[in-house]
């Protein structure tokens, strides 16, 4: 816990609250306490959130109390009581990293979902989304609070490592909880267009939501609109296919007059979406429940060709020359394009209650969703009938004028999933020890699956049915060995363990089960070191194994006949996973050489071992080709036209990474609450994270080379990104980047080697807030954001050479990246 001191003279009456929701008897007698921590929410309205800045002065030194004398205070003694207590919101452990109102504004994010993306570098781990918390407790499901507008958040605190032990949450998450502020509401819309400034495609959003808060009553509705259009290759300077060119050619005059057939094929889908969350968290007695409902629809749509068939006019027919080869006959079958097209729907509600019972801070929630959705894939035209009376020789037929029972051919599939779930987590304090209090989570949690897989037409169908049930239960302890603070062992500094264990099962799986070991040592209060030790026997989950087969046209490169295609790739479960084992070891190092959190150092190696490990299908580089030879679909001129992406097996897998980061903060500190108004200081925020790969390779299966994912496979061994955050009341701006090193990969036959040379890419986003520079009170622009994001500022690609640093065909600047840069201007208005 971080404590907030306050004082007041014991002989005068406290301050008039009245226009503030108090939470119970504990926040009643550490208002005194607490309120130069809330400064910022103290005041605030059920209209707006408070004006008042976040008011650091508090934390200086305050005038030391008086001792305690045995005779009781008269009425005009001097005494001062002091109080501590928790921060209203704050979490049962302290912050590693916290975020106040004036840094969360400097991102300039419209919701707190995407703030959380933008803050990513801050929150570490592995780059997951983190376990969230909200004033310090778990909640149902993460829709409940990522369409919060940031305005409504009083702090951020990033939890330390061992956060996930205390609250019952998976090893290895990070925790983040979100500080809500006691009176806030709004009205939000959001209006923004992103273009390629190379021009071919636009994507327009659109969005719309009410936002309430009042004490630990709170709610929100949230409706977002998307579209995008398609990029058709005709807007690149793309080259056409050899098997398109085939095609044409073989067209009539008249069909090919003036065709372009690049307008039928897109480089980038169109796509469409719908979505609308709405949710409710108020007390129930001496609980807090929340409700949460959302949905989503969406569709996408890739064009694939052109709507033309051919048939084959043999030698010697009536139709050729004698002695003459066979000749090809196409020509246009339909106005539009063929296409791959996609439409989904899916529904969402979750129910959670928490609160204490029997000593125990517990929460339950229960989550349902359904989802639903259809594919198309256009094969072509059934020219059958046509190619029967050529055969046949049938005088009749002029295979160069109408072709009879010309029908499209679709592949078309269907699929429906309902999942059921109930979690049940309950945390408290198990025992005493000298260093603190030892606090015990359980978690249980229990869910159903069930899936409906169609494919084919009506009168020919095939249908698949799945369902799976599982359970899974979690245990943590966290144990406090040695404390700075309490004396107990004070010469070996923070010293504290935290172990977790997990089991679970699932319907035709084999039994997970998984621990951690965690020790976090803090020798002196600028030097944490963290270690962590742990094993899991994984199973795949159902997604994994009997999630919708769905195929989209991808687009990659093809290292085989070294050029871009567009095969269809099939997504979805692969029924045939086993189960695998992987061992964790992870040791980690920060430093804080500075006060006030200025500066931080990390330093953090992770290993780990995999055996039999589930994974997504690797890069179609030659060695894995070579590996799954069954998973790719070749034409006979050797073109990549169909792969199975779905989860393979990998019979070893190992990884070993050393990460490097620097953070530099520098935040105001104001002197009276007025400061931040007059002042308008500068928040600034630095990060640089390095990755190093100091080992990646597989073996797919015994019996098959390993795989050095390092050397010939692609992958860089280093990898750098920064991000640089600087903002003040009304404007904000952001600069960030990444760099990847050099790679490469080898043909099959192993007599070309691509090589990936070093590549950056840049960021830029910046906001403004007209009212902030305005003196009037209230002027009709108030609550309006204008924001720019350029994203591949400098309109790089990573470029690739082979031996003698020639550029191959296919490695043209639009067939690696053919969308370049983009910028988005987006227009928000809060009432």
């Amino acid at each position: 816990m971080k404590p907030g001191v306050a004082s007041a003279p014991s002989h005068q009456p406290p301050p008039d609250r009245s226009g503030e929701a108090l939470a119970g008897p504990a926040a009643i007698f550490g208002l005194a306490a607490t309120i130069s921590l809330l400064a910022g929410a103290s005041g605030a309205r059920a209209s707006e959130a408070s004006p008042m800045p976040p008011a650091t002065a508090s934390l200086s030194p305050q005038p030391a109390p008086a001792q305690p004398s045995a005779e009781p205070s008269s009425p005009s003694s001097t005494d001062q009581i002091i109080v501590i207590g928790r921060r209203r919101g704050e979490a049962a452990i302290a912050a590693e990293t916290e975020l106040r109102e004036d840094e969360i504004a400097a991102y300039g994010a419209p919701n707190i979902g995407a703030l959380l993306g933008d803050i990513a570098p801050l929150i570490g781990g592995k780059g997951e989304t983190p376990e969230l918390l909200v004033n310090g407790k778990r909640i149902g499901s993460v829709n409940e609070i990522k369409d919060y507008p940031p305005e409504a958040l009083e702090r951020v605190a990033v939890l330390p490592p061992e956060a996930s032990a205390q609250f019952g949450f998976s090893s290895g998450k990070r925790v983040v909880n979100l500080e809500l502020k006691p009176r806030y509401a709004s009205w939000d819309t959001d209006i923004g267009l992103t273009v390629p400034t190379a021009g071919g495609r636009r994507a327009a959003q659109t969005a719309l939501g009410r936002t309430a808060i009042d004490g630990d009553t709170r709610w929100t509705v949230q409706a977002s609109l998307s579209e995008d259009s398609a990029l058709r290759r005709s807007a690149r300077r793309l080259p056409v296919r050899d098997d398109v060119l085939a095609l044409v050619a073989s067209l009539s005059p008249a069909s090919r007059a003036g065709l372009d057939p690049q307008r039928f094929e897109t480089v980038v889908g169109a796509a469409r979406a719908l979505n609308i969350n709405a949710g409710v968290s108020r007390p129930i007695g001496r609980f807090s429940a929340s409700f949460g409902l959302n949905a989503s629809f969406g569709d996408g749509k890739q064009l694939i060709g052109l709507p033309a068939g051919s048939i084959i006019l043999p030698p010697g027919s009536r139709w050729t020359d004698a002695g003459a080869q066979a000749v090809a006959v196409g020509r246009l079958l339909g106005i539009r394009a063929l296409e791959s097209r996609q439409r989904s729907n899916a529904l969402g509600a979750s129910a959670a209650l928490s609160g204490a019972v029997a000593g125990w801070q517990t929460n339950v929630s229960f989550l349902y969703s359904r989802s639903t959705g259809a594919n198309a894939y256009d094969r072509g035209f059934d020219v059958s009938a046509a190619q029967a009376r050529v055969d046949a020789d049938d005088p009749a037929f002029d295979p160069y004028g109408d072709w009879p029972g010309t029908q499209p051919v679709t592949d078309r599939s269907r699929f429906r999933n309902e999942t059921m779930g109930l979690s049940v987590n309950g945390t408290r304090q198990i025992f005493e020890l000298p260093a603190g209090p030892a606090a015990m989570s359980v978690t249980l949690e229990a869910s159903r699956n069930d899936a409906w897989f169609t494919t084919g037409d009506s009168g020919s169908e095939a249908r698949e049915r799945s369902s799976s049930a599982r359970a899974d239960a979690r245990w943590s302890l966290l144990l406090p060995v040695a404390s700075r603070g309490r004396g107990a062992l004070e010469p070996i500094g923070d010293l504290e363990v935290d172990i977790t264990a997990e089991a679970g099962t699932a319907t035709r799986t084999s039994m997970r089960r998984k621990w951690n070991f965690g020790v976090h040592w803090s020798p002196i209060a600028a030097f944490d070191l963290r270690a962590n030790v742990g094993s899991e026997r994984i199973a795949p989950t159902f997604d994994q194994l009997y999630g919708p087969r769905i195929e989209i046209v991808s687009r990659m490169f093809d290292f085989a006949r070294q050029e871009y295609a567009q095969p269809t790739g099939l997504f979805g479960g692969n029924p045939d996973l086993a189960s695998g084992r992987i061992e964790t070891l992870s040791l980690n190092a920060m430093l804080r050489p500075l006060p006030g959190d200025i500066a931080t150092l990390t330093l953090g190696y992770r290993r780990q071992h995999a055996k039999g490990a589930i994974a997504s299908f690797p890069a179609l580089t030659p060695d894995v080709e070579a590996a799954f030879p069954d998973r790719v679909v070749r034409d006979t001129s050797g073109r990549l036209t169909a792969f199975d992406a779905r989860p393979v097996n990998i019979s070893r897998d190992r990884v070993e990474t050393l990460a490097t980061g620097l953070t530099l903060r520098i935040r105001p500190t104001f002197a009276a609450p007025d400061a931040a108004a007059t002042s308008r200081p500068w928040t600034l925020s630095f990060t640089v994270n390095h990755g190093w790969q100091l080992r990646s390779d597989m073996e797919i299966r015994p019996g098959l080379p390993v795989i050095d994912r390092l050397r010939g496979s692609g992958q860089p061994r280093h990898i750098l990104a920064f991000n640089l955050v600087a903002g003040r009341p009304g404007f904000g701006a952001t600069l960030d980047g990444s760099w990847s090193g050099g790679a490469s990969v080898s043909s099959a036959s192993g007599s070309a080697k691509f090589r990936y040379e070093p590549s950056m890419t840049l960021g830029f986003s910046a906001f403004v807030e007209p009212a902030e520079t305005d003196a009037t009170k209230k002027p009709w622009y108030g609550g309006l954001r204008i924001s720019l994001d350029i994203r591949n500022l400098l309109n790089g690609y990573r470029k690739i050479s082979i031996a003698g640093g020639t550029t191959p065909g296919g490695f043209s600047r639009d067939e690696i990246d053919p969308l370049g840069r983009t910028v988005r201007l987006s227009v928000r208005k809060q009432f």
